[in-house]
């Protein structure tokens, strides 16, 4: 019996060894770059009262995020519920593999009413509009930092493979019936196809009515625009403390780059890469290694603690504890869409 309770575990563990090594590798280039001395300098010359300055600002993107990412659900739960689901997928996501805590969050709004799937779909596209932005992002700051013909190729062709994902998003939510017909028929055809769930399928095209609607879709589209304008004004606030000539393209460029960065596989909570993503993007603005790490170690701690606040806040009201969410999630993804 023991052995099968560890097989699940070894697999993991196989499945997530790729991430470990990356970050692994990463904290040792970083190790190697680095003059420690000068990190413990720059961490105790910081001015920490940006961070005070800097908190509501962090939670106000957030708040827009919550506020988006609700639009999507039709309003299904209450602001408090998304809000504190979201905060706990965070939390989650720094702990466990495979980024969990989307499935974590969608699994606690499922006690809301909520079909799971359909859950899953919202994320998804809130998902797909971060990629978007990020990469809009990336595109409009480029031309001031490297100036270069091939990068901006580069930048347009991340921007058009999304932007195609979010047109395919947009058709299977527009004719889901059509799709639907066609699971049917397959299904008939091959019961296998069937026992995939053709109910929970309707309930992941349900998600994506938002993309149906113009209406929503700008709802959604505006909070997001704003979640994200808020975060750039949050780490340009942070990056103050260090830097003090600083300007808010270094933080919208920074800002991007790590968000399509950490996209890599790593450790939870991207230990190693999102340093190295930060002390690569600041480097271009000749910030010294040693203080884009230590600007970049403040920035991860703080995501982390804030994460944890709201996260143990939203798992403690529901009952729930993270080995005992980890289980439920680990069953959820071993039999598809029920």
């Amino acid at each position: 019996m023991s052995d099968l309770k560890e097989q699940p575990a070894r697999k993991d563990f196989i499945r997530i060894l790729p991430g470990i090594l990356i970050s692994l590798a990463a904290l040792i280039i970083i190790a190697m770059l680095v003059d420690w001395g000068e990190v413990l300098s720059a961490l105790k010359q910081a001015h920490y009262s940006y961070l005070l300055l800097g908190l509501p600002v962090y939670l106000a993107a957030y708040v827009f995020r919550a506020l988006a990412w609700r639009t999507l659900l039709m309003e299904g739960a209450s602001f408090k519920r998304v809000f504190l689901s979201m905060q706990a997928g965070y939390l989650l996501n720094n702990i466990l593999p495979f980024r969990l805590g989307e499935l974590g969050r969608a699994f606690l709004l499922g006690r809301a009413g909520l079909r799971f799937w359909r859950v899953v779909s919202t994320i998804l596209i809130e998902r797909a509009f971060d990629l978007i932005l990020a990469a809009g992002l990336l595109l409009g700051t480029i031309p001031f930092v490297w100036g270069s013909t091939q990068s901006r190729s580069l930048a347009y062709g991340v921007v058009a493979a999304v932007v195609l994902g979010m047109v395919a998003l947009h058709l299977l939510a527009r004719y889901q019936t059509w799709m639907l017909a066609r699971f049917e028929r397959l299904g008939a055809r091959w019961p296998v196809v069937a026992r995939f769930g053709q109910e929970r399928l309707g309930a992941f095209f349900e998600g994506l009515a938002a993309l149906v609607a113009p209406s929503r879709f700008l709802r959604v589209l505006g909070w997001m625009v704003l979640s994200w304008s808020v975060a750039v004004l949050y780490q340009y606030i942070l990056m103050l403390a260090f830097i003090p000539q600083a300007r808010p393209l270094w933080a919208g460029f920074g800002l991007a780059t790590a968000s399509l960065g950490v996209a890599l596989p790593s450790s939870p909570s991207y230990i190693g890469i999102f340093e190295g993503v930060w002390i690569g993007a600041l480097a271009l603005f000749e910030v010294p290694f040693s203080t884009a790490l230590a600007y970049a170690i403040i920035a991860h701690v703080l995501h982390v603690l804030i994460s944890v606040v709201f996260g143990v806040y939203a798992l403690s009201s529901e009952g729930e504890t993270i080995g005992a969410l980890y289980d439920q999630i680990r069953k959820k993804r071993s039999t598809p869409f029920r």
